[in-house]
């Protein structure tokens, strides 16, 4: 039997599962700048309210509307999202703002609400005015809701809570109105089923005030059942309590009939105790018995209380000693008895917690994980596992519950044992041991293993909306150059500088993730439902991703700018693998670095063509090296005087169906694909037979042959064998072997690189610097480095007797040679006037179309034989 204490805490338990579902849908439109009738009813049908408010008739959102087109803006959005059913906005009528509902779910049962404007009914609109007023959940008055037939004396209400969205037009901190969460439901609904719980004879009656009289009864509720005609017993047998919530009081009684107050006439007494709690033992132990008098209910008592006393001191001295929480609650997950030797593990007094549920002493969220143990161990006996997060003491502290049956007395319901143990330390551990191995620890992004086990199910998310999202491949341009020179403190404070910046850009309802060394990826969902709005989105985020990065940042005392290149690929329905679509953007973000760098590009039809061509060429290319179709060119070296001290090994590549491919293009494929190893190691081997059999002959044995090794080809960790084992197998001088280097290399690693070149240094081998003043070089690397050219880049030699400015350099760069003990070439000289200069600066060496294009090894030796001085 039940009190009205506990009928007050049944009706509030309903009620606050309204508020719960209310604010929960508010959360998710809050979250979401648009939400269609399919992701409401994915989020409505996740609450399952059949299993936590089965009173509710259903959810629902009305939309605000206001301005003169607001009747027609109204209609077009339902007729959007409701077209398929032909709603309409009703009852007709203008009115200078509408608030119709766009959607109720379930729909079954509610199809008339759907579209109907609460603005038209004024008791709605008072309290929706209300709701927003307050900001709180808002009550109606009694009125018939629009699923009701006309004229049936139903009570309804309607809860309603206030939604907003940020205004972007005003302060960051402005809102406008959305609409308002609609909840509707039947009085009967709630309290049929607390009814159904008294005993025969004993009526639930909810009053419109706070009354006895008779006309005040709204409904009155017998053995789970609305009457109409039961008698009601004197007003001296009834108190009438009343619930605060939803902006107003609700007020209810439980009143015996007359045919109750019969069968118990011999004592007024017999009825209150029957329906009062009369005993409750801290071991949980509750007897519930009709007492003919309270002697009989005090003796009783007392006899029972003796003799636990000797079980109890025992029994206490053992929960003591346990140093974990120990609840004693009932199946609606109120607190009968508290047992813990550390107080300061509670978030509040015993004694205020005693007799209260869970809905009252903690968050609603822990309070439901909570409710929820208690029930699993209804139903299996036992409940362990689940963890709640409770701010004590300060600070946030992690408990586990375990929940164990407890069977009462026959006939009784069971109470539960429920221990809470305190695992902050062990889930921090744990929390740092998720953190290593799913997120990156110098940014705090999910890194790539995370990314790739997650990215599926984002991708499938927001296809099923049958919309278009996105992958964002962003590079940090010059990471390297930033790391070498400013040192690895300041690259990764570029890092995260980036990744805060990102993150601000996208927002918190898209994903970003650490994908390597110096890249990031973006998960864009719900870009829109047509490829176009989904493109112009994407676009403008790039643009403020762009904006964001490029904002100046400080370190170390100075400003550094940093710019990146993004590459962009759509994904949809089309069920593509996330591997496919991560390439893709990879493609794009490639393209944008070729395409210079701190820009965005698309993959698209026109990329993918670029991108099969590049394939097929890297294909052709690694066949082709097989099947004789790459020759060297020779193009001669010479000195002051004309007299050829060497030449420049240049790979060529005839393609079978193409024809002479340019060394831009497939250097460049070669390079990104890997490929370059194997074309360098082939180019070296030759250049090595070459000079084997020049060895023979007086005068070209003489002439040192130049092969160019590339950045990734000097980095590949067997670069230093393979090449010492070709110029051994050759049996050639190594003295006559020169290595040109880019300056490239010198962001790699620059002990390796020292290495590596001393290695081949002792052999004899001579090295060059190709295309100096173009890239890293620093006058510590020139020092440190065995070398023994530079190469003046044909870049500053092309403008070298009409520019101040290249002349300026290119005098540098010989002076620089010079007092570094290194021989200076320039490189691309084709007029005599260039030549002249160049001269006049003390350069001694020279290579160029003046002297002789890159020539077959026939001709080649044919210009030895003939070479005359330039005059």
């Amino acid at each position: 039997m039940l009190e009205s204490s506990h009928i007050k805490y049944l009706l509030a338990n309903q009620f606050n599962s309204f508020e719960l579902i209310a604010r929960s849908v508010k959360g998710f439109i809050d979250g979401s700048e648009y939400v269609n009738s399919g992701e409401f009813k994915i989020f409505v049908n996740s609450l399952n309210l059949r299993s936590i408010s089965p009173g509710l008739q259903g959810v629902g959102f009305a939309k605000f509307f206001s301005g003169d087109d607001a009747a027609a803006r109204a209609q077009q959005l339902l007729s959007r999202e409701q077209g398929e059913d032909g709603y309409r906005i009703h009852p007709a009528g203008a009115r200078q703002s509408y608030a119709p509902i766009i959607f109720m779910e379930p729909k079954q049962g509610n199809e008339k609400s759907i579209g109907f404007d609460i603005f038209s009914v004024q008791e709605a609109r008072n309290s929706a005015t209300l709701a927003i007023e307050t900001g709180d959940l808002i009550a109606s008055q009694k009125l018939t809701l629009v699923q009701d037939e006309p004229g049936k004396n139903v009570a309804g209400f309607v809860l309603y809570l206030a939604v907003y969205m940020p205004d972007k037009r005003e302060a960051p901190s402005a809102e406008v109105l959305r609409g308002w969460v609609d909840l509707p439901f039947r009085l009967v609904d709630v309290f049929q089923p607390i009814a159904k719980s008294l005993a025969p004879g004993l009526q639930l009656v909810f009053y419109e005030r706070e009354t006895l009289d008779v006309s005040a009864i709204s409904h009155r509720f017998l053995d789970g059942a609305t009457v109409e005609d039961e008698s009601v017993a004197d007003n001296r047998f009834t108190k009438v309590d009343y619930l605060d919530f939803g902006g107003r009081k609700w007020y209810f009684g439980i009143t015996p009939t007359e045919s109750y107050i019969t069968q118990h006439q011999t004592s007024t007494h017999h009825w209150i105790a029957s329906i009062g709690i009369l005993l409750s033992f801290s071991l949980g132990v509750i007897l519930f018995l009709l007492l003919t008098s309270r002697e009989r209910a005090k003796a009783l008592a007392i006899a029972m209380t003796a003799n636990l006393r000797g079980i109890t001191a025992d029994l206490n001295d053992t929960l003591d000693a346990i140093p974990d929480l120990l609840f004693e609650m009932d199946i609606n997950a109120r607190y009968l008895a508290v047992r813990t030797s550390n107080q300061a593990s509670l978030n509040m007094p015993v004694a205020d917690v005693l007799n209260k549920s869970a809905w009252d002493v903690l968050p609603s969220k822990a309070a439901k994980v909570l409710y929820d143990s208690i029930h699993e161990a209804q139903a299996m006996g036992r409940s362990t596992g689940n963890r709640i997060e409770l701010d004590v003491g300060g600070g946030t502290r992690c408990f586990e519950l375990s929940v164990a049956r407890k069977q009462g007395m026959a006939g009784m319901p069971p109470n539960f044992i429920v221990l809470s143990r305190d695992i902050t330390e062990r889930t921090r551990a744990e929390q740092q041991v998720r953190q290593l191995a799913y997120f990156d620890v110098l940014t705090g992004l999910p890194n790539r293993g995370n990314f790739l086990e997650v990215a599926p199910q984002l991708i499938e998310q927001s296809s099923a909306l049958n919309g278009f999202g996105a992958v964002l491949m962003i590079d940090i341009d010059n990471l390297k150059l930033i790391n070498d020179h400013w040192g690895h403190q300041c690259g990764d404070a570029v890092l995260k500088h980036v990744a805060n910046r990102v993150c601000q850009a996208v927002g918190p309802q898209h994903v970003v993730a650490r994908f390597g060394g110096d890249e990031l990826v973006v998960v864009l969902s719900r870009l829109g439902t047509e490829l176009e709005q989904a493109r112009a989105t994407a676009e403008r985020i790039c643009q403020r991703i762009l904006r964001e990065i490029s904002a100046p940042m400080s370190f170390a005392s100075r400003e550094h700018y940093i710019t990146s290149s993004i590459g962009v690929a759509f994904f949809d329905s089309s069920k593509k693998s996330v591997d496919e679509i991560v390439s893709g953007a990879d493609s794009a973000m490639f393209h944008a670095k070729n395409d210079g760098r701190n820009t965005y590009k698309f993959f698209d039809r026109q990329l993918q063509k670029v991108i099969a061509e590049r394939v097929q060429l890297e294909h052709d290319m690694r066949v082709g090296l097989y099947s004789d179709e790459f020759f060297l060119m020779l193009q001669p070296q010479v000195d002051m005087h004309g007299r050829v001290t060497g030449a420049e090994a240049l790979c060529r590549w005839k393609h079978p169906q193409k024809g002479l491919i340019p060394p831009s293009v497939f250097i460049d494929i070669a390079e990104k694909s890997g490929f370059i190893f194997q074309l360098g190691q082939w180019v070296l081997q030759r250049v090595c037979e070459t000079l084997h059999s020049w060895s023979s002959d007086p005068e070209l044995s003489q002439l040192r042959l130049a092969a160019n090794v590339s950045a990734k080809q000097f980095q590949h960790p067997d670069f230093l064998a393979q090449t010492m084992a070709i110029i051994e197998s050759s049996q050639i001088n190594p003295l006559m072997l020169e290595l040109e280097i880019t300056e490239s290399i010198f962001a790699q690693d620059a002990d390796d690189i020292a290495k590596k070149m001393g290695a081949l240094k002792s052999m004899g081998i001579y090295f060059s610097l190709d295309d100096f003043g173009t890239g890293y070089s620093s006058l510590n690397y020139l020092k440190r480095l065995p070398l023994d050219q530079l190469k003046i880049d044909q870049s500053f030699i092309r403008d070298v007797v009409s520019s101040s400015f290249d002349a300026s350099i290119v005098a540098t760069i010989i002076s620089l040679g010079e007092s570094l003990g290194l021989q200076v070439l320039a490189e691309g000289v084709e007029t005599r006037e260039q030549h002249a200069f160049l001269l006049g600066k003390r350069c001694r060496h020279f290579q160029g179309f003046l002297f002789a294009k890159p020539l077959s090894e026939a001709d080649f030796l044919a210009y030895v034989e003939q070479a005359s001085p330039v005059q």
